[in-house]
């Protein structure tokens, strides 16, 4: 049996809003089958030009990521939501997931015997637990690189929407918010931009998103050293039930910057 679809959180939750306007467009009530993927697919294609296919993986020997480069083909297993929320993304952010896999690619033949690279480990991590945090006053942005959580969630927290914003494109992230729970850390790329950028629609907003992040992805600026800090997710307003003061308190989860 396929599982059920939340239409419903999907909806409401904030941890959704980078995929809504994608659920919205694609209307779906039910787990999607392959008919739905091969549908939402069309039109789509890699940095090389292959047509993007949802489909298993077939027994092709080749490495997930090259598969992607060479065939377009996203290995995308029936009934699974891992898998399900990566197609997502790359239908929410073409661009950023396309180049993503260009970055692999490049870096495929500097992967030590029988691991990755740093940089494919960067990409990788983005992939599955990334997030754009965006935003028009650096100093909320100051203040998450520095783990001023106090300043970011709670002396700032009338600003979240108004000057800063979180959408999350990590696959993995999208799997655990169906039941969120206490400790879960996105690794964010930083984005500042005009005040103006939070009047404009939410589609204009995620398309300037994506074209930002593919442009990172292109100059692997993604997978240098420190470009991807931690950011406790639940410490965001409106993301957990209750943030009282003795929940910011916490240090296990919002963790001080080490020295």
């Amino acid at each position: 049996m396929p599982p059920d679809w939340p239409s419903s959180l999907f909806a409401e939750s904030p941890w959704f809003a980078a995929l809504r306007p994608t659920l919205d467009r694609l209307g779906w009530s039910r787990f999607p089958a392959a008919a739905d993927w091969a549908a939402a697919s069309a039109g789509h294609c890699t940095v090389s030009a292959q047509p993007l296919c949802f489909a298993p993986a077939p027994d092709d020997g080749l490495a997930y990521e090259e598969r992607i480069w060479r065939t377009g083909r996203v290995a995308t297993r029936p009934d699974n939501w891992h898998d399900a929320f990566n197609a997502l993304a790359w239908l929410a952010f073409p661009r950023s997931k396309a180049a993503l896999n260009a970055l692999h690619w490049r870096h495929l033949a500097h992967d030590p015997p029988g691991r990755r690279s740093r940089a494919r480990d960067a990409a990788t991590l983005f992939d599955e637990s990334g997030v754009a945090v965006v935003a028009s006053d650096p100093t909320l942005l100051a203040a998450l690189r520095d783990h001023q959580w106090a300043t970011l969630f709670q002396r700032r927290r009338a600003d979240w929407g108004r000057q800063i914003e979180v959408w999350v494109l990590g696959h993995a992230l999208s799997e655990k918010a169906l039941a969120p729970f206490r400790g879960i850390v996105g690794k964010c790329a930083l984005l500042e931009v005009s005040p103006t950028h939070f009047g404009r629609p939410t589609v204009e907003r995620l398309d300037w998103v994506d074209q930002a992040l593919a442009a990172r992805c292109d100059d692997d600026s993604l997978t240098q050293p420190g470009a991807l800090p931690p950011l406790p997710l639940l410490g965001i307003p409106g993301w957990w039930p209750q943030q009282d003061a003795d929940f910011y308190a916490d240090t296990g989860q919002f963790r001080p910057k080490r020295m």
